[in-house]
């Protein structure tokens, strides 16, 4: 029979094997025989011991222990066990959180701090401290998908926290946001692009340059106010990216693809610098070591080779750093489904040592026991002999990994296996491997921490001792009955589920908040935390001072002064009747109302804050003041709730005030907007309110500076105010506004005013200091006439020939280059301008005056069979051109008219 169907066989006939007697029965047909039974256990442990071969080595000793009550004697039973035992280092679940929500990250600090994201319906981080089980602190939740990363300094003082497309640059204790730093591009992978100095007092990160730009930039902050301290250039649109970081207290050194390393001093002074690599590589992804001066790279070596690991040395003279190592790495980098390490640069590296799959996790830097959890795993962080593994269900386990035991020098041969020893031996089993086999089942079930422990005090060692003579497992037993095995209470999630009800979620968040494990749906808070829910608004405890949002909503419709400032002044500051307090005020026109709220108030918002300054600044009459600062677009509520933390405002309805905000500012704005059919009296109007100084301070710089660019370029249009257009585009350059288009519009305002002398210096500034991007074709040809009207002819027909080098599928340029090389007197640069247009091909619009200057450009130079020819494709498309009244009405210059003449007759 072939090994595997004896295989099957044997594990089929299991069950029958495990239940024989090895006692004869009355007779042959009601039993086998004693030899037949005895045979067929050693058939039955034979099969159970191959079968372990193949298995875990959790599983594999199970087998083998139901190998050995099957057959004693099996040698190759024993001998496979003991290995297992020897080598083996098995795991002890010490701590279990369960979150109900799903977990997307965890990060641990020792000895006794660990950081867990959740998300699903909401989206938070929490600080758990290990030592006495409680929740420390909570980012204020989010509606906001996973967390995508949690990069922290080497210290755990500072993190950034990026979920959606938020970035927060947090408190790391008190997960409290310092500042927003942008949105960090999906292209990088966070732990390699974020850099913590050393000392935790710098980071440095990449994120756009605005919302309209998306080039990336480098920032390098203060950790502990978010400040700018300095930026890279930002890297063009087609530029390689950096693929790592890393941060001193001298520079930002970026790796580039290409092995270059890019270095940014901290001292704005400093210059950039950039080494070039000895040896071009390609690289997809870099980390580098904790002293920067070596990154581990994975390369790729083109297209029909697999990418592979490499170090590249940033230092080959400084000390070796072991932090890149893949114990050391598994330490630093926490493995998660978001980008990361695992997920990037080891992912196909044989030196990762983790494997996960599914619901378990294998440690590869020795062998060690699978660790197996109840739903599919989604995080996990190794820190030396502990291993935190988070899951899709929201639990969070925490393992140590027991010491072997000792291997003593070899004694003489084992004694047979008896009743005892096998007993002991179960135990021992289900202690090490936290698993049962069923012999009548042929399956595995998990034994809970405290059945093992149970297991371990029935486990008569001196057994085990005659069964394995040459292993101590006196360091095992004591690290086990040492490992504190504890679990938090059910008030310990209190925080958790308190900050999650009295967030402003959706009515789809509850049932799954409120989902809870069944012994914290028993706990009285249960019930408490299900009436507020549905209440949401319903009264507060009165012993807190609280006074309900309804109640308030009476005493302001009361409108009685004294009640109200009592009324707000015994909210306590924070909470739901502060919040509808506040909201209440602001929509009054009392500013000492919104004065006592501000008085009162307890870890109020900053958006908040500034936005009951501002109304306040409105009602007293400052109108500069109550507009200063905001932006020309303003933000959403709810793109304001995704940066600030709002606990204890959630929950009253603020957008009436932002919408006030905007109306007022749409108030002052509206006196400066330029109607488009616009009267003289209007323009003019328009015109003195810029002039008065008080709609400056009233607007803001920036607002102001955005207010005259528009009107500048709505002036424009109009052929009667270039003096107008030309005061509001230098305001708005003075002011900060985009250069490019005040310039554009200085320089044409001049032109129309005939200052050509004011008007070239300008146009010359926006084509040499300006990027090409910002150029627009007209530019160039605006130019070249400013140029020519200045006597510089050379310069003009140098200007058209750059401007139709840049813009070299533009017809329309080539036919203005041309004409302006005709006002000039350059007949033959004008007819090679318009050849070239020709063949790009003249917009249709244009087609018909671009034929005639084909024609006169040709006859001037002497080309009279080609003037014939486009003088003729002319008359084809407009024949009204050989009716002389045609010319007469064409406000051209006599001698561009004249060769049109003699063509015609």
């Amino acid at each position: 029979m072939p090994k595997s169907a004896r295989l099957f066989a044997m594990l089929a006939m299991a069950p029958i094997a495990a239940g024989l007697s090895c006692k004869p029965q009355p007779t042959q047909k009601s039993a086998p025989s004693a030899f037949a039974a005895t045979e067929l256990s050693a058939q039955l442990a034979a099969a159970l011991t191959d079968l372990a071969k193949t298995l875990p080595a959790d599983e594999a000793l199970g087998l083998l222990t139901a190998a050995l009550k099957a057959d004693p004697s099996n040698t190759h039973a024993r001998v496979e066990a003991e290995k297992i035992l020897q080598e083996t280092a098995w795991n002890l679940p010490l701590t279990e959180l369960n979150h109900q929500l799903p977990i997307d990250q965890i990060a641990f600090a020792p000895p006794n701090n660990i950081w867990v994201s959740l998300s699903g319906k909401v989206n938070t981080t929490m600080r758990w401290n290990l030592e006495n089980l409680e929740i420390e602190s909570i980012l204020f939740p989010t509606k906001t998908g996973k967390t995508r990363s949690l990069v922290f300094d080497s210290s755990h003082r500072t993190v950034v926290v990026q979920r959606g497309s938020v970035t927060l640059l947090c408190n790391a204790e008190t997960l409290k946001p310092i500042c927003d730093i942008g949105p960090l591009p999906e292209i990088f992978t966070p732990s390699a692009a974020i850099a913590f100095s050393a000392e935790g007092l710098l980071v440095a990160h990449p994120t756009r340059v605005s919302d309209q730009d998306p080039a990336v930039i480098w920032h390098l902050r203060d950790t502990s106010s978010g400040e700018i301290i300095r930026s890279s250039e930002p890297f063009t649109h087609n530029a390689p990216l950096p693929v790592a970081a890393h941060l001193d207290r001298h520079a930002l050194r970026l790796l580039n693809p290409d092995g270059s390393l890019l270095e940014i001093p901290l001292s704005p002074i400093e210059p950039i610098i950039t080494h070039l690599a000895k040896t071009p590589v390609k690289l997809l992804h870099a980390q580098f070591s904790q002293d920067g001066n070596t990154a581990l790279t994975l390369q790729d070596l083109g297209p029909h080779l697999p990418p592979v690991t490499a170090m590249i040395q940033i230092k080959p003279e400084a000390a070796a750093d072991d932090s890149l190592t893949p114990q050391s790495l598994a330490n630093r980098f926490p493995w998660n489904t978001q980008p990361n390490i695992w997920s990037g640069l080891l992912n196909q590296s044989t030196e990762n040592p983790l494997k996960i799959t599914g619901r378990q996790l294998h440690l590869r830097s020795s062998q060690h026991a699978p660790l197996r959890v109840g739903s599919q795993i989604t995080a996990a962080a190794i820190h030396h002999d502990k291993v935190m593994i988070g899951e899709m269900n929201g639990k969070l386990t925490i393992y140590q990994i027991l010491p072997k035991p000792k291997k003593l020098p070899p004694a003489n041969p084992a004694p047979p296996l008896d009743t005892k020893s096998l007993k002991a031996l179960e135990y021992l089993t289900k202690f090490v491997t936290g698993l049962s086999y069923d012999e009548v089942t042929r399956s595995f079930s998990e034994v809970k921490s405290a059945a093992r422990l149970q297991t371990l005090s029935t486990c008569d060692f001196k057994a085990i001792r005659k069964v394995f003579p040459n292993l101590d497992f006196t360091p095992t037993i004591t690290a086990f009955k040492s490992a504190a095995q504890r679990s938090p209470t059910p008030e310990a999630f209190i925080p958790l589920w308190d900050r999650l009800a009295h967030a402003d979620l959706t009515a789809e968040s509850w049932p799954e908040i409120l989902n809870l494990s069944e012994e914290l749906s028993e706990h009285p808070w249960h019930q408490k935390l299900t009436q507020a829910v549905v209440s949401r608004g319903a009264d507060q405890q009165t012993d807190s001072g609280w006074t309900a949002p309804a109640r308030m909503a009476e005493i302001f419709a009361s409108n009685d002064a004294p009640s109200i400032q009592a009324a707000i002044a015994a909210t306590g500051g924070k909470g739901p009747a502060a919040a509808a307090a506040l909201s209440l005020a602001l929509a009054s026109v009392h500013p000492e109302w919104i004065e006592t709220c501000l008085t009162s108030a307890m870890d109020l918002p900053p958006f908040l804050r500034k936005l009951a300054q501002s109304r306040i600044a409105w009602l007293r009459g400052r109108k500069p003041e109550a507009l200063a600062g905001w932006p020309d677009v303003l933000p959403s509520l709810t793109e304001i709730r995704l940066r600030e933390d709002w606990e204890g405002w959630e929950q009253a309805d603020f957008s009436p005030a932002l919408e006030q905000l905007r109306i007022d500012a749409s108030e002052v704005l509206a006196g400066l907007n330029v109607p488009e059919n616009s009267t003289p009296e209007q323009r003019t109007a328009i015109i003195a309110r810029f002039k008065e100084p008080a709609t400056l301070k009233a607007l803001g710089r920036p607002r102001f500076a955005d207010a005259c660019l528009r009107a500048a370029i709505a002036f424009s249009n109009f052929k009667e105010n270039p003096q107008d257009a030309l005061l509001l585009a230098s305001l708005a350059r003075d002011l900060g506004a985009p250069p490019e288009p005040c310039l554009r519009i200085e320089a044409l305002a001049l032109t129309a005013l005939g200052d050509y002398q004011a008007a070239h210096p300008r146009w010359i500034q926006l084509l040499t200091e300006h990027s090409v991007e910002t150029h627009q074709p007209a530019d160039y040809a605006e130019a070249a006439y400013t140029a020519f009207e200045n006597s510089e002819p050379q310069q003009a027909m140098q200007i058209l020939t750059t401007g139709l080098h840049r813009f070299s599928t533009d017809g329309n340029f080539a036919m203005r280059a041309g004409w302006v090389a005709l006002l000039t007197g350059n007949s033959e640069r004008a007819y090679q301008f318009l050849l070239t247009g020709k063949q790009i091909g003249f917009p249709e619009e244009k087609l018909e005056n671009a034929m005639a200057l084909l024609a006169i450009a040709a006859f001037q130079n002497g080309a009279m069979d080609d003037a014939a020819v486009f003088y003729n494709d002319l008359l084809i498309i407009a024949p009204e051109w050989s009716d002389p009244a045609t010319l007469e009405s064409l406000a051209w210059p006599e001698e561009l008219k004249a060769p049109l003449r003699e063509l015609a007759e």
